[in-house]
């Protein structure tokens, strides 16, 4: 269990590598730097420490605070740095947010990517971190890493959320080195999926901190008690019941149960398809049957 150590105010002892970055997605970027600093940790003997803003820096999040804190542990992160990210932080300068975490905090190392930014108006930067570790009355020392690239693009949360955004999600689900998912309670619906369509339905609540899918039809997989299964997942509007309000509908492959009240993690694995308006029922249907066989074909 990560160790929660709040921003100018909880203490750590044991000598220390920390992190620096913002890890709101927790990408391949971000796994690249923290595996770096986890093998730097383990040569120099530190415990080792990730800064993590608490809700983000605004906006909705790819990860939530407690779903990056489960990420973490496959790093060997021993402790996290948890930040608000409010007016009092914002006006923090560069020099000041070091010297408070210093105070706070055994540090022997500093790491971060090359294109770190902190501090007032961002003016902090890797530059500024080198300038502190250079200072040997400071006692630390300091390593950035290379950003990792797609391309002629950097890998970011904005890349990424712009990706999930708009229906890419493949190439979203490669950039983070795992699929997108959501966790939500299974809810009552109208029912049609079982008396109508012969597609029963589990309706999940849809995360309000979190980044919304493109409206969408998709090819999922669902953890649910215990158990993995694929299914087709509708995010959006039933235009065909003239029904406009966005809802997450999951089927689930060769299931039968009841999972009301239960949490479930929707993982989305491909676009299949823009959601329609279908003359009638059947023709919904029709399509539904279209929809399984590609999920059976090319997402097992």
């Amino acid at each position: 269990m990560l160790e929660v150590i709040n921003y100018n105010n909880g203490e750590y002892g044991f000598p220390s590598l920390l992190v620096l970055g913002c890890f709101d997605a927790l990408h391949k970027g971000h796994a690249a730097l923290l595996k770096k600093a986890k093998l730097q940790a383990k040569i120099n003997g530190l415990d080792l420490g990730v800064m993590l803003f608490a809700e983000g820096k605004g906006g909705k999040q790819v990860y939530s605070y407690e779903e990056r804190l489960g990420l973490l542990e496959e790093f060997s992160a021993k402790f996290v740095l948890r930040i608000d990210f409010d007016e009092e932080f914002k006006k923090t300068t560069a020099n000041e947010f070091l010297r408070n975490i210093d105070e706070k905090i055994n540090i022997k190392g500093l790491m971060s990517g090359k294109d770190f930014h902190f501090g007032a108006g961002a003016k902090g930067k890797s530059a500024t971190l080198k300038s502190y570790a250079d200072n040997e009355d400071n006692g630390v020392w300091y390593q950035a890493v290379n950003d990792v690239m797609y391309g002629q693009e950097k890998i970011s949360t904005t890349l990424i959320k712009s990706l999930i955004e708009s229906g890419k999600i493949e190439l979203a689900n490669e950039l983070l080195g795992r699929n997108y998912s959501v966790c939500g309670n299974v809810v009552g619906g109208a029912e049609r999926g079982t008396k109508i369509l012969d597609y029963p339905t589990i309706n999940v609540t849809y995360p309000e901190n979190k980044v919304e899918v493109k409206t969408g039809v998709y090819a999922v997989r669902c953890t649910a008690g215990g158990q993995v299964y694929r299914g087709i997942a509708n995010y959006g509007p039933r235009p065909t019941f003239d029904e406009f309000t966005p809802v997450l509908e999951v089927h689930l492959d060769n299931f039968s149960g009841d999972l009301y009240g239960q949490e479930v993690k929707v993982e989305f694995c491909g676009y299949i398809r823009d959601i329609v308006k279908f003359d009638s029922p059947e023709a919904l249907k029709a399509q539904l049957d279209k929809d399984i066989l590609t999920i059976r074909e090319n997402h097992d």
